[in-house]
């Protein structure tokens, strides 16, 4: 009976032995893991301007997988030395904590995660001039919580990145062309073809014009005692809102010289 007791004791003993090692190998697996992941995230704050994202973002992810991993082990270590019964209630209260949790940051987290998919995807960056729903400007900053957007008015606008990541992003600067419109109005009886030469004549002498595309003009609407012309062309990105003034009021010179009157809106008398 002693010699079982014995057997039983050096059994219980190794394999205790053999929990606690693997115990060891799993926070020193860990311990390896979060080593390698500071290393490298050093590396990328020297190469932040680079990858256009913030060092304090990337410190936040950097601990943020730390502490995945720090969790992660300690499961690990639970489910080894097999404290099933402290595991179940440890993830209990944890499942019960991260509702609650959960509903309180919810719109914290969704702005989180949606700026890692922005700068993953990279839709834009900064620099680009977009339009995000009714703002339109250039991105001046992007964040893991939100993007900064310096409209053409002046004003910065702050806007979450769930709001960017859920609505749909015109980005102005992807393309190296842009087209310009030059709309004017003519009484309905105003010589078209003289108007259409006129325009078209201001269009190909256009210097800081994109000479492979071609000029359109064309009627593109029929009004009372109104007709309205359209002028396309087009421009590099970094001239175009330059040039389209431009373009516009060399339009109203030339109709001037050709003796082309413009349709003035009428007041109705009461």
């Amino acid at each position: 009976m002693v010699f079982l007791l014995n057997q039983i004791q050096s059994f219980l003993e190794i394999e205790l032995l053999y929990r606690l090692l693997a115990v060891t190998a799993v926070w020193v697996l860990v311990y390896i893991l979060v080593r390698c992941g500071d290393r490298r995230l050093v590396v990328l704050e020297k190469k932040a301007d680079e990858i256009k994202i913030d060092p304090r973002e990337l410190r936040t992810l950097g601990r943020l997988a730390n502490y995945t991993l720090i969790t992660l082990g300690a499961i690990a270590t639970i489910a080894i030395l097999q404290l099933t019964s402290l595991l179940y209630s440890v993830m209990t209260a944890a499942g019960v904590i991260g509702i609650a949790v959960g509903f309180a940051v919810k719109d914290v987290a969704a702005n989180f995660v949606s700026g890692i998919l922005i700068l993953l995807d990279r839709p834009f960056v900064p620099g680009d001039a977009i339009k995000v729903g009714e703002y339109s400007g250039t991105v001046r900053r992007i964040s893991l919580r939100s993007t900064e957007i310096a409209t053409f008015e002046g004003p910065v606008v702050i806007m979450p990145n769930q709001i960017v990541a859920t609505t749909p992003v015109i980005n102005y600067t992807v393309n190296a062309i842009r087209r310009a419109d030059i709309t004017v109005s003519l009484t309905s009886d105003a010589d078209l073809k003289q108007a259409v030469d006129a325009m078209r004549t201001v269009a190909e002498a256009e210097e800081q014009r994109v000479q492979d595309e071609d000029i359109q003009v064309f009627v593109s609407g029929v009004r009372e005692y109104v007709i309205d012309l359209t002028l396309q062309c087009y421009f590099p990105n970094d001239v175009w809102f330059a040039a389209q003034n431009d373009l516009r009021r060399a339009v109203i010179e030339e109709f001037k010289r050709r003796g082309l009157e413009l349709a003035v809106p009428m007041r109705k008398n009461l």
